[in-house]
């Protein structure tokens, strides 16, 4: 893979933008992951959008309460792929999905679009979007190193993220680019407007993206029919012994 920057991408002089993540993400304690360590706690709400997986004939895809309705597990806010996978007695419907689960650490387009779409009109500064992509992607340092220009660089309490500028709209068709190929883009793990109406972020270890915003933006996702998503709070829990409901199940 030979990722390189796409031309409608700019550089910032220096991780300013991006600092507003250091004082605004949750510190983690203890055992677990919260929502507000991943993603800042600053908005009014805040969604769980979940990746769909593949259907079991390959030619769509599920969402996750048509596995738990399968599974005869519970929907709720803080449920894992791996508790509602598994059946609460047995069953001779075969399961719904394929062998691969949902996208980890990265959200699929089949997401990806129609939430850039949706998050267009709350803001006012679509043409001016921070995005910042974890360090440790393959090719990422590779195609770092290969730009003229200084890329900035932020550490937050567990990762560090290169940081860039791009176009709301342009998000979907790829910031690192592997030209040549038909590769899905990389999507960026953490990416906000710059008025901060909102901010998306995928950690590299979930099944899912989280988003916060106003009551509005985000009411407005939870209703749309493209995405399947849940309210959820930045005292929740993300990891995969969060689901008490379901599990805990180990992945």
């Amino acid at each position: 893979m030979v990722l390189q920057l796409a031309k409608y991408v700019t550089i910032p002089e220096n991780i300013k933008p991006a600092e507003w993540l250091l004082y605004s993400l949750l510190e983690r304690k203890g055992p677990g992951t919260s929502v507000g360590s991943v993603i800042p706690n600053v908005f009014d709400e805040y969604a769980r959008v979940f990746h769909p997986a593949e259907d079991n004939k390959g030619r769509g895809t599920v969402r996750w309460s048509e596995v738990a309705a399968w599974s005869g597990r519970s929907v709720h806010p803080e449920m894992q792929w791996e508790a509602i996978c598994q059946p609460v007695s047995s069953t001779l419907a075969p399961k719904p999905w394929s062998s691969n689960g949902p996208l980890l650490g990265d959200c699929p387009r089949e997401v990806l679009i129609p939430l850039t779409e949706l998050l267009a009109v709350h803001t006012t500064s679509p043409q001016r979007c921070w995005v910042c992509f974890w360090e440790g992607f393959a090719g990422i340092h590779e195609a770092i190193q290969r730009i003229n220009e200084a890329v900035p660089h932020i550490q937050l309490p567990d990762r560090g993220y290169y940081l860039l500028n791009v176009p709301l709209d342009k998000i979907a068709k790829g910031v690192f680019i592997d030209y040549g190929h038909s590769y899905d883009p990389l999507i960026p793990s953490l990416w906000w407007p710059d008025d901060r109406t909102w901010c998306v972020a995928t950690e590299i270890d979930f099944r899912w993206t989280y988003v916060g915003g106003s009551q509005a933006c985000i009411n407005e996702l939870l209703a749309d029919r493209r995405l399947e998503g849940l309210a959820t709070k930045p005292e929740h829990r993300g990891d995969y012994l969060s689901d008490v409901v379901n599990g805990p199940v180990a992945p």
